[in-house]
């Protein structure tokens, strides 16, 4: 054998490399409808969209709408983005290992490992934090994180982010209130448990296992490595049918997102994380059975279950997991069947929280639907669009 078939051979046996010859990617068949849901996502509000399937017959991907408002470039295939709360599956798969390893117990407190840093500390645990049912606030909804343009300059401590969440009014504990706050504290119990910053043991034990070469947890830098689309926001309260009114935010210190929604990635890599988590590569069967025991959400039917860091979509051949992101300039949606094998990530480079996002988001999910269900999304009967788009739609996260 070749050198170069050897090393063909290495990575597919790594889960790295599809099995299927280049020929074979080739002639991979654009599924039938996407073209159409990818014009409808850009027709109704998004400047550009990226989509990218991986299976067992090779890779497609697919682009529309425009790079960059001003140069009109298009979308890059391999673009670089902040995939926001898809980050929460990464370091959620963090915990799964170390309760493998017998260093955690998901039914622990936090506040065994993480004394005082939130009230009630000694009652929440590791587990409600990972389903958001720790009756924490999100730092989030805090007037500080108003306008990213502002926020955006600043370099947050973790610290600083839970003491914001402690000043709101705090959700009901033991039921489904999303939650940034639960995952900063999460990087932090990584951390004091490895002894690691949470950006090493993110590549030593997600990016590098999965073949993710293109993914980082940056902590202040404001920039996007490689190619990428500019992203762009809404500022709140602007009319999106003015011309100029989504403002570009490429650049911002993710300081604020972190351990909750700070990963910078492509959907080559995010489609190698679902394989490579949901093929058993990186937790135990047992592990991600858990991570997919989800609890109920009221964004059901849309998305009707969030479990250990999966979230689950709802289309019209049942549900698959995945996770769905949301950050000033991006929002992702990374789904894969219950294998692996079958995976889809798509991104578009703006956040929007106006009603008329509902429209944007929905030609998203109709994306989904046609391929992992070969048909057009339909809402199941009575239900709304709302219910079909909240958690995308969400301020951030």
């Amino acid at each position: 054998m070749s050198g170069k078939r050897m090393a063909v051979a290495v990575l597919v046996a790594a889960g790295l490399l599809s099995p299927v010859p280049a020929s074979a990617q080739a002639r991979y068949e654009e599924p039938a409808g996407m073209r159409q849901a990818l014009e409808a996502t850009v027709a109704a509000g998004a400047p550009g969209v990226l989509v990218r399937i991986d299976d067992d017959h090779g890779t497609w991907i697919g682009t529309s709408g425009t790079a960059d408002l001003d140069t009109r470039k298009p979308v890059p295939r391999e673009a670089r983005f902040r995939v926001a709360s898809v980050t929460k599956s990464m370091v959620a798969a963090i915990v799964l290992q170390l309760v493998q390893e017998g260093r955690l117990s998901l039914d622990e407190p936090i506040g065994k490992r993480l004394p005082g840093q939130i009230h009630d500390g000694d009652q929440v645990t590791v587990r409600e934090l990972l389903n958001h049912t720790g009756g924490l606030a999100t730092y989030d909804r805090a007037a500080e994180f108003a306008d990213p343009e502002q926020y955006g300059k600043l370099t947050y401590p973790p610290q600083r982010l839970i003491d914001e969440a402690e000043r709101l009014p705090q959700p009901e504990r033991g039921r489904f209130a999303y939650s940034n706050t639960g995952y900063i504290l999460l990087g932090l119990l990584v951390e004091k448990v490895t002894g690691h910053e949470l950006s090493a043991e993110l590549d030593r034990r997600i990016f590098r296992p999965a073949g993710m070469t293109r993914s980082y947890l940056p902590k202040t830098w404001d920039g996007i490595r490689g190619p990428h689309a500019t992203g762009y926001h809404l500022p709140t309260g602007a009319d999106p049918t003015r011309p100029g009114s989504l403002r570009p935010i490429t650049r911002l210190n993710p300081s604020f997102a972190w351990a909750a929604y700070g990963v910078v990635s492509d959907a080559r890599d995010l489609n190698r994380f679902y394989r490579a988590l949901f093929g058993g590569r990186l937790v135990s069967q047992n592990s991600l059975a858990q991570m997919r025991t989800g609890v109920s959400t009221p964004q059901a039917p849309g998305f009707p279950r969030y479990g250990l860091g999966l979230e689950s979509v709802g289309l019209t051949c049942g549900e698959m997991w995945g996770a769905t992101g949301s950050i000033p300039g991006y929002q992702t949606f990374s789904f894969a069947d219950a294998t692996g094998v079958r995976r889809m990530t798509l991104s578009v480079n703006v956040q929007r929280n106006d009603p008329a996002v509902a429209h944007m988001l929905l030609a998203a999910v109709d994306a989904l639907n046609r391929y992992f269900c070969g048909e057009p999304y339909t809402l199941p009967g009575g239900a709304s669009k709302a219910g079909a788009t909240r958690v995308p739609s969400r301020t951030v996260g």
